[in-house]
């Protein structure tokens, strides 16, 4: 299919409150073991030299095609790159990228592009089997793979239309940690210097904003949650655990269908869990259907929508979705 141009402005400010950032101890421990893996491996990128064979007749100030496997990588590219870059997203409208596996079309727009960025840590299960130029893909979180999480297996299952698919082997929404979603961005930002190095200054300056927006909205995220820690939430589906594990919630997940209302099984696994772990709160990707809010709503549990963004926003990025998140574990947690 064609590909689209992801455009997004390189300095725009979002409004919202600036929090302090203070580090926790788990902060500092997960912070120097990224510094320390970065410093290691040179990021571990996989070679970034779009040109091999052929020499590159175009000006050092035309652009560069960059394909992206997820709305994050999207994004980083976007606001690293500015217009130096021209961001192919591929992915249908619609459809999860985490449930997207690319045709014959998609493939070769991928092979033409002079970087490839994926995500890594499971994310596209379509990888093993695609024909990649190995010298331009990026795996944005080789670098880090020490401090990934690993899951345990489960059960094959739908999330809707995208059909079937497991969330076993490895979690995959890393930047829903925004410390690991910097380090994606210093793996972007280094690719995109080798490529263009007259630009890499230009590079690391916008990267330096980026950083900055990023930590803010991690500060609005800890504000709320650090008002009360220890209360319990429940998580709709397995697709935060590096949320949780960051902002150190208190939360058990089962892995509810946020369309089809639950079954007699899916209602005593939730009554078992709620005996155990009291939550007042669901946690969802997306808004579920009626059905299953009056389900959740007769047994004293309200949903609320914390956004994964692993597709575009329908208004707005992926900071934009932080800030829905801020606001919605301020409900969750009763931060005034």
């Amino acid at each position: 299919m064609a590909s689209t141009r992801v455009g997004y402005p390189v300095t725009t400010e979002h409004q919202m409150h600036r929090f302090q950032f203070r580090p926790t101890i788990l902060q500092h421990r997960l912070t120097r073991s990224i510094a320390t893996i970065l410093l290691a491996t040179g990021l571990g990128l996989a070679g970034c030299d779009a040109g091999g064979d052929e020499t590159d007749t175009r000006a050092p100030d035309d652009p560069r095609s960059v394909a992206v496997s997820n709305h994050p990588l999207a994004f980083f590219a976007a606001r690293i790159g500015g217009d130096r870059v021209d961001v192919r997203w591929l992915v249908p409208d619609g459809v999860d990228p985490a449930a997207w596996s690319p045709n014959g079309s998609d493939l070769a727009a991928m092979q033409s592009a002079d970087l490839i960025l994926l995500n890594g840590a499971t994310y596209e299960p379509w990888r093993s089997t695609a024909s990649l130029p190995r010298e331009r893909v990026v795996d944005t979180t080789a670098a880090i793979r020490n401090v990934l999480i690993e899951t345990e297996e489960g059960p094959v299952h739908a999330h809707g239309p995208d059909g079937e698919h497991t969330h076993r082997g490895t979690a995959s929404t890393t930047w829903l940690d925004p410390e690991l979603a910097i380090a994606q961005s210093a793996a972007i930002e280094k690719a995109l210097a080798e490529l263009m190095p007259a630009h890499q200054d230009l590079f690391r300056s916008n990267r330096g904003v980026l950083i900055r927006e990023l930590q803010e909205r991690a500060a609005a995220i800890e504000q709320a949650v650090n008002t009360e820690p220890d209360r319990p939430v429940i998580f709709s589906r397995p697709v935060y655990q590096y949320l949780a594990r960051r902002f150190r919630m208190n939360g058990e997940t089962l892995d509810w269908d946020g369309l089809t209302p639950p079954d007699a099984d899916a209602l005593a696994l939730l009554d078992e869990t709620l005996e155990r772990h009291p939550a007042a709160w669901m946690i969802w990707p997306e808004a579920p259907a009626e059905p299953i809010v009056e389900a959740l709503e007769e047994r004293g549990v309200t949903c609320v929508v914390v956004p994964i963004a692993g597709g575009p926003p329908a208004d707005g990025d992926l900071l934009t979705a932080m800030d829905e998140s801020a606001i919605a574990l301020r409900r969750v947690y009763d931060f005034d």
